[in-house]
């Protein structure tokens, strides 16, 4: 990750310079070898309050901000609640700052950049915050993943799903894909609508085509037709019997290009998102069927940026109760 250095004393008397010769955001930017954001945000956060920038008084203003440490080092209330929720309610720093947002008016709103500024400062390391963190990495960086394929007969590509499921626009179109656990041993189905982001879960007794084929016709098969319009699933064997759910739920089923898990990108988050309380090495046969069921609630009670901070539980009883009124 590039490194952010901060503007020096002499770049500021530059930057008085240029402003004074009326010189615009962009050539200052240039002529600083910076970008022109910080140039803007330069300007915005030490000029004064009549428009003008003395590079001294700059100088000091951002020595003063650094010295004040963090701002979750600073407001005690403030880090005690961003802890809780990334601890006990395993809430993302996004997911943290658009509730303060848009959502929560007893505290003050705090930026994603600064969470994860916190979480990652070296004064941190010790704490290991980031291990409470959807993917739990020491250092932030991108990750990739890659889902192989299988040959199954009479599949659909997800190239000739309908345009209107391609988007996230409509109601009642779903994602699956399993789960596994104890050295693969022990595997869940996971299925999430994509407009709502709701998630159902169930373990399974074996990845058979069989049981994973009546385990989906369990989970959707109480939902009305207009709320199950299609499902997309890789090409694992254990989704072999898709003819089988097609018949009972009448819900096409459409599989994405082998080695291209991208293409239901919203199951694969999902399921990441899971894992952190349910990591690989969970023997799933010792959790109960309530304990089980409560933290896929948990999944669903979590605000979403995607949703305008509703939960997906929220989101998806607004489009049920739609789905029911127009039937």
């Amino acid at each position: 990750m590039r490194q952010y250095q901060q503007l020096s004393l002499d770049e500021r008397e530059k930057m008085a310079r240029l402003r004074q010769s009326e010189s615009s955001i962009a050539e200052i930017a240039l002529a600083l070898g910076r970008t022109r954001s910080t140039v803007y945000r330069e300007l915005k956060r030490n000029q004064t309050v009549k428009g003008d920038y003395w590079p001294e008084r700059a100088q000091q203003k951002a020595r003063d901000r650094r010295l004040r440490g963090r701002r979750l080092d600073r407001d005690f209330a403030l880090k005690e609640w961003v802890l809780d929720r990334i601890i006990y309610d395993l809430w993302s720093p996004e997911q943290i700052s658009g509730f303060l947002k848009h959502r929560q008016s007893d505290i003050k709103s705090i930026s994603v950049e600064s969470i994860y500024s916190w979480i990652y400062d070296k004064k941190q390391r010790d704490k290991k915050i980031w291990q409470h963190l959807c993917r739990r990495k020491a250092k932030r960086s991108r990750r990739y993943r890659y889902s192989g394929g299988a040959r199954i007969s009479d599949r659909v590509s997800i190239h000739d799903r309908p345009q209107d499921a391609d988007s996230k626009q409509q109601f009642g179109n779903w994602e699956g894909d399993l789960m596994a656990f104890c050295r693969n041993s022990q595997h869940a189905l996971v299925v999430r609508e994509r407009k709502t982001m709701f998630t159902l879960s169930i373990p399974l007794a074996s990845k058979s085509a069989s049981v994973t084929s009546k385990s989906l016709i369990e989970l959707l098969k109480y939902f009305p037709p207009a709320a199950r319009k299609t499902l997309t699933v890789d090409n694992g064997g254990e989704f072999a019997d898709h003819l089988f759910v097609t018949k009972k739920l009448a819900m096409p089923i459409y599989f994405c290009d082998p080695y291209a898990s991208w293409q239901k990108g919203g199951i694969e988050n999902t399921n990441g998102r899971l894992r952190r309380e349910l990591p690989r090495k969970t023997d799933i046969k010792k959790i109960s069927k309530e304990d089980y069921q409560e933290t896929i609630l948990n999944h669903n009670l979590t605000p979403r940026k995607s949703l305008n901070w509703l939960t997906p539980l929220e989101a998806f009883t607004q489009n049920i109760h739609l789905v029911a009124l127009q039937t």
